[in-house]
């Protein structure tokens, strides 16, 4: 009995490792907080080339793009829009409800500094 208790837990333990595996393959996003305070938070974002990011709300931002990429964003209502994000552009977005695709063959990078 105790063996096969044993066992089971072996499994189970690598189903989840490769479940966990298999979630870091498919994020291709990273977001790294440099900084938080009462009024900002500065996040660095990373997007493979490919990735569609979630629908989610955003504050409004200061974008400072480190490596470009071409982008589409996807709206609630099914609009969608494209934009072209060259190193070293500085963008102003109001807070808004959508998702970001990486459409482009390059990774995308930049800094993005939320205010509060």
């Amino acid at each position: 009995m105790k063996r096969l208790i044993l066992v089971l837990c072996v499994a189970l333990l690598n189903v989840a490792g490769y479940s966990s595996a298999q979630q870091q393959v498919e994020r291709k996003t990273t977001v790294t907080k440099l900084l938080e305070n009462e009024r900002v938070s500065i996040v660095r974002m990373t997007s493979k080339a490919g990735d569609k990011g979630a629908m989610q709300k955003r504050p409004d931002r200061v974008l400072h793009i480190i490596q470009g990429a071409k982008v589409r964003f996807h709206y609630p209502d099914g609009k969608t829009e494209d934009a072209v994000w060259k190193p070293g552009d500085v963008v102003y977005q109001k807070a808004d409800n959508r998702q970001v695709e990486n459409i482009d063959t390059r990774d995308l990078e930049y800094l993005s500094v939320h205010l509060k």
